[in-house]
């Protein structure tokens, strides 16, 4: 077989000089130094909860043997065991990233004496329990029948996490805006007792179109795909959810809300202030940013519902159900669109477009009108 060269990309740096059990060492902090040319590698590295260490293990000799007695007593192959006896003195530990200090990483669960050689460094990878978990045949039978089980569950349960979670993969971020709307949509949902299918039997009225809304899409099932998610441009972190009736439940977060999170976590405002409002895309000050705003978002669930929110039980005029309008090639562009949205010229029917008429568009700062002259 080939031989390869291997250069070490940082050392691990620790109190334990000598080779010592692996339960022992794994309980203190060590801190991995990473050689100066290999700092640019860190990019980013803070958004990694837990990453792979790959070291070498520079006091154990190469072992010819295959097959050894491991700490419970029992006979293992090598393979099948964590010896440091290996053919190739290589060893990989998974830990837990507390910090990073510019080239130095402060990590939790290395068991790797001071001085070792770190090889590489990875991400960890869990996309193969994911997959095991979301290829389930059972539960996936179910989901078939009843998609929203699962939110359904958590609302019910008020796991306020969980339901974060996977708010989060809608949202592409988590912040404290997206913890408020899967509070306020899940205390709703509990209150007003009726389940949505997608069928505009249920409504959302939200009167924000920031990260709140978001929240609330996830956790109600309300969208604009379903025609469920209604749009009141007033600029409240505020929602209406309701029945058919009208008979309703209006939250609306409380002014001092933002007051009583920003004491709770005060070092947020600083990057929040410097990445969003600011616009610095600096990758490693976007990185701080993130991970100081999944500890807010995630901390924002403990804080009580009454101290962030006001409730109130109401009655309003809902719109009737969407129509159902029949589709019509503009005469122009030859794309199908809503017979709605055509305008009839020179008998010909053409999209808004090629109508150049004005449409209205949803952006960051709300409806607005736009000319297609």
């Amino acid at each position: 077989m080939d031989t390869y060269q291997i250069k070490p990309v940082g050392i691990v740096v620790n109190e334990f000089n000598l080779p010592t059990s692996h339960h022992i060492i794994k309980e203190k902090p060590s801190t991995i130094i990473i050689d100066d040319k290999y700092e640019e590698g860190l990019l980013n590295i803070d958004e990694c909860e837990f990453l792979d260490i790959v070291f070498y293990f520079h006091r154990s000799k190469v072992s010819q043997e295959l097959s050894g007695i491991i700490h419970s007593g029992t006979l293992r192959g090598v393979f099948a065991s964590r010896s440091p006896k290996r053919p190739n003195s290589i060893g990989i530990t998974t830990v837990k990233l507390l910090r990073r200090e510019k080239n130095k990483l402060i990590v939790q669960g290395l068991d790797a004496i001071d001085e070792t050689p770190v090889i590489d460094i990875k991400c960890c990878d869990t996309s193969l329990f994911a997959s095991e978990f979301e290829s389930n045949a059972l539960h996936n039978a179910k989901l078939k029948s009843d998609p929203r089980i699962d939110i359904r569950n958590n609302i019910l349960s008020e796991r306020h996490d969980l339901l974060l979670l996977k708010a989060g993969q809608l949202h592409g971020h988590f912040c404290p805006g997206l913890a408020m709307g899967v509070m306020a949509a899940s205390y709703a949902m509990r209150e007003i007792r009726t389940e949505s299918d997608g069928m505009e039997d249920l409504l959302a009225i939200t009167e924000t179109n920031n990260c709140f809304s978001d929240g609330v899409q996830f956790v109600t099932g309300c969208s604009f795909g379903n025609n469920a998610l209604i749009f009141r441009d007033i600029g409240k972190t505020a929602f209406t959810l309701t029945r058919r009736d009208g008979k309703g439940i209006r939250i609306c977060s409380k002014h001092k809300s933002r007051d009583i999170i920003q004491n709770a976590y005060p070092d947020y405002h600083e990057y929040y202030t410097k990445v969003v409002t600011e616009k610095n895309h600096d990758p490693q000050l976007t990185a701080e940013y993130k991970k100081i705003a999944l500890k807010r978002a995630f901390g924002t669930l403990s804080i009580p519902f009454k101290k962030l929110f006001a409730v109130d039980h109401i009655r309003i005029e809902i719109p009737e159900y969407a129509p159902v309008y029949e589709s019509l090639a503009c005469s122009v562009c030859h794309e199908s669109v809503m017979a709605s949205r055509t305008i009839r010229q020179d008998n010909m029917n053409l999209c808004l477009d090629c109508a150049k008429t004005h449409s209205n568009i949803l952006t960051g700062q709300g409806i607005i009108t736009n000319s297609n002259d």
